[in-house]
């Protein structure tokens, strides 16, 4: 229709397809700007297992803590009684429990100039990722400790089985651990292809809920269970993970101590010899050690197939 239109008033449509010296974002390159935006951090796990153990403050002088313990006594039968010495060094435990306190900081210098040019507050974004470093240093230590427990279940190249939740439930118990149990492993060996995850299926040696019929299990309707076989259940990344096998723990608050010196603390130094700019610091002075051997059991399982 409108071709007719252009014809009759005697106006030529033309293709300009193949024409030479064409104004593209090519040959204007220079002259577009590139619109950058606040820059996004690199993120990872926050504090979750330091929660879960016994944080002890440990202000004043000494680098070493160490928590002793002293074995039980007997009671007698009849009144026929017999001293029995308060023993410090008897323990079926490890006596004492020793935690040596360590330096731990991250530093970034940012210059003048750097810091004038970017279009986002480059000091806040140097604060937290130093903070989050240090966070995950801690993490790290602690999770180091899990394959440290002599209680444990499971092995390299293992994949988890219901027997084993059981099994590690009744070796607290038996430890005298006090509840609650926390259970702490890596995102693959929960949601894996071989992880906790599987043992919902309604199938053959699963845990089965046939009661609750279509709701099933809370895993089947939210994606997530808190809780399974009287483990609060956690997921970290700071658990080291090799050839797809990593040891993760099941615990008492009591198992792990996290000593404290001095907690996360950061400081801004202006620095203008040599360079010129603010040299932003992060500093953690802290140690951790197994509390009591048997209010934990490493568990050690495969993540897939």
């Amino acid at each position: 229709m409108f071709y007719k239109l252009f014809r009759k008033i005697g106006l030529k449509l033309r293709s300009n397809k193949g024409m030479a010296n064409e104004s593209t974002t090519t040959t204007l390159t220079e002259a577009i700007p590139t619109i950058v935006e606040a820059a996004l951090l690199e993120l990872d796990d926050g504090s979750i297992i330091k929660p879960l153990v016994r944080n002890i403050p440990f202000p004043g002088p000494g680098v070493t803590h160490e928590t002793p313990f002293i074995t039980k006594i007997t009671a007698e039968t009849d009144t026929n009684l017999a001293n029995q010495a308060l023993d410090s060094g008897g323990s079926d435990e490890t006596s004492p429990s020793s935690a040596t306190v360590g330096e731990h900081g991250a530093t970034v210098l940012i210059k003048d100039l750097a810091r004038m040019g970017a279009i986002s507050d480059i000091a806040i974004a140097a604060g937290q990722l130093i903070g989050q470093c240090l966070v995950v240093r801690q993490e790290a230590d602690l999770a180091a400790l899990f394959s440290s427990f002599t209680p444990n279940q499971g092995d390299a190249n293992e994949d988890i089985v219901v027997a084993d939740l059981y099994a590690a439930y009744q070796s607290l118990r038996e430890g005298h651990a006090p509840l609650p149990y926390n259970l702490v492993i890596t995102p693959g060996q929960f949601w894996g292809t071989v992880g906790v995850i599987t043992l919902m299926e309604t199938t053959s040696g699963k845990i089965q809920s046939q009661a609750l019929g279509s709701v099933q299990e809370d895993v089947a309707r939210n994606g997530f269970t808190g809780k399974i076989l009287g483990f609060d259940i956690f997921t970290s990344t700071n658990i080291t993970t090799t050839s797809n096998n990593a040891s993760g723990a099941a615990f008492s608050r009591n198992a792990i101590k996290y000593v404290e010196k001095q907690g996360i603390k950061l400081e801004v130094d202006r620095v203008i010899v040599g360079e010129v700019g603010d040299q932003i610091t992060g500093t953690d002075y802290h140690g951790e050690a197994i509390l009591r051997n048997k209010f934990g059991s490493e568990m050690q399982f495969n993540e897939v197939t």
